[in-house]
């Protein structure tokens, strides 16, 4: 009897955990998908300055969080790592030149090409694993990588015109992503050091706009928003910091697949918004690149549900003895 009460307990915490993770996950992927509309509201400050105010404030955003969840006796050890310290001032020149990029594309009405680079985020990740990890190539993963390279095949035929956002942005976080693997950091504490790293440089630049009066910050803004678009400035270490508290609460309770599945939620509102919100021009024939991407996002998704589906039921059968 008491047996049957711990399973029927266990079986409810387990069903808890990944309801929290579910709805984490998908907080975050919903955060990132609708974060255009913040970074629009903000594009005429420009994206330099938009991204030395997203450094500040997530700083001090990082620095609450942390002492909230009892982590900061994690940031000393890390920075008195050299190896650490190393590995993550490449991935902070990485993530600056990803965050850049996203701002000036936003602002220059380049959404569709933002939703294409985080669609083939995925693929660019499988391939970087095959050029620089050596990792073999299942069948179909060969056939979605394939499909997404004649995407943009054609485009370049086609148009004439390569989609360098979707392209950089994909493959600076795909390289992003695989430079913070090896190291061991818990997420939070690197996206701080990485912050950290880069707010001598922030603060100076902002400091430089405010003498020069340049900056967008304060009630005597060039922009003329003044408190409103200083407030929005502030945000933008909410915008930053929350959803990745998010994903980090989700990755940990959910399998990797469905991770992998929930985050083609982000670039499909992005395409939502683009199109919906803030009617960019969109060339037909951008369709049959978007239409290739798709049908190989499909083949590789459906791939990694059966890959996982076999190796769950391999890790679950009994070996003879």
């Amino acid at each position: 009897m008491a047996q049957s009460i711990n399973t029927v307990a266990a079986s409810a915490d387990a069903r808890h955990e990944t309801l929290v993770g579910v709805s984490a996950a998908l907080g975050a992927f919903v955060f990132w998908g609708i974060s255009p509309l913040y970074f629009h509201a903000v594009a005429h400050v420009g994206p330099w300055q938009v991204v030395a105010h997203r450094i500040v404030w997530t700083v001090l955003l990082m620095v609450l969080l942390m002492a909230l969840l009892g982590r900061l006796n994690h940031i000393m050890p890390v920075l008195r790592n050299r190896r650490f310290v190393l590995v993550l001032t490449c991935t902070t020149l990485i993530i600056s030149v990803n965050w850049t990029i996203f701002v000036w594309a936003i602002e220059h009405g380049r959404l569709y090409e933002v939703s294409l680079g985080y669609f083939i985020n995925p693929l660019v990740n499988v391939a970087l694993g095959v050029v620089f990890l050596r990792e073999r190539l299942r069948r179909w993963q060969t056939v979605a990588v394939l499909l997404a390279l004649i995407g943009v095949g054609y485009q370049l035929a086609v148009l004439g015109t390569v989609p360098w956002v979707g392209l950089w942005l994909a493959i600076t976080f795909a390289i992003y992503g695989m430079i913070r693997k090896t190291v061991r950091i818990d997420p939070l504490v690197g996206l701080f050091v990485e912050t950290l790293l880069m707010l001598p440089l922030a603060l100076t630049f902002l400091i430089w706009l405010t003498a020069a009066g340049l900056g967008d910050f304060g009630p005597a803004s060039i922009g003329g928003g003044g408190w409103v678009i200083s407030l929005l400035l502030v945000c933008s270490g909410i915008a930053t910091g929350v959803p990745l508290v998010l994903f980090v609460t989700g990755a940990q309770r959910l399998p990797y697949t469905t991770i992998g599945l929930l985050q083609y939620l982000a670039p499909t509102l992005q395409f939502a918004i683009a199109t919906l919100v803030l009617r960019e021009t969109f060339d037909p024939q951008i369709f049959v690149t978007f239409g290739f991407i798709w049908l190989a996002l499909v083949i590789f998704s459906t791939d990694a549900v059966h890959a996982y589906r076999r190796d769950s039921q391999a890790q679950t059968t009994p070996v003879a003895q």
